[in-house]
């Protein structure tokens, strides 16, 4: 039979053996390290809003098009600041104010581009009786 005192030690020594294995959660929206942009070679963080607009994700459909930019879901046609949006593309948003037009990307330095569509197969010719 086991004493009290026994079965106590192990208990706290299991609690201490799950809290070894205790991790922190981290949030799975968050962007990976290669993707946040850092303020120099010595690793310090950037102030995001001195980087202007952020496009955060693109939703394409027929006959709709939205952009995520700040957290606020925005269409062809509105504005951001002086800027007017003029096209939103699956990976990038072109704005244009005055003269000057500029892209913002979803994944900056990356180039994304789009599988052709399958090519439909042909059917055979047909052989004819003679």
């Amino acid at each position: 039979m086991i004493s009290s005192g026994m079965s106590i030690f192990t208990l706290l020594l299991a609690f201490a053996a799950a809290g070894a294995y205790a991790q922190t959660l981290q949030d799975p929206m968050r962007p990976p390290s290669f993707a946040v942009p850092s303020g120099g070679a010595d690793g310090e963080a950037l102030d995001v809003s001195q980087l202007g607009p952020v496009l955060q994700s693109t939703m394409l459909s027929e006959g709709r098009r939205i952009a995520m930019i700040d957290g606020k879901p925005m269409k062809v046609g509105d504005k951001i600041g002086d800027a007017r949006i003029v096209a939103i593309d699956p990976a990038s948003v072109t704005l244009r104010e005055g003269k000057t037009t500029r892209t913002l990307e979803m994944f900056q330095g990356i180039k994304v581009t789009h599988p052709k569509p399958p090519a439909s197969p042909q059917r055979p010719a047909k052989a004819s009786r003679g």
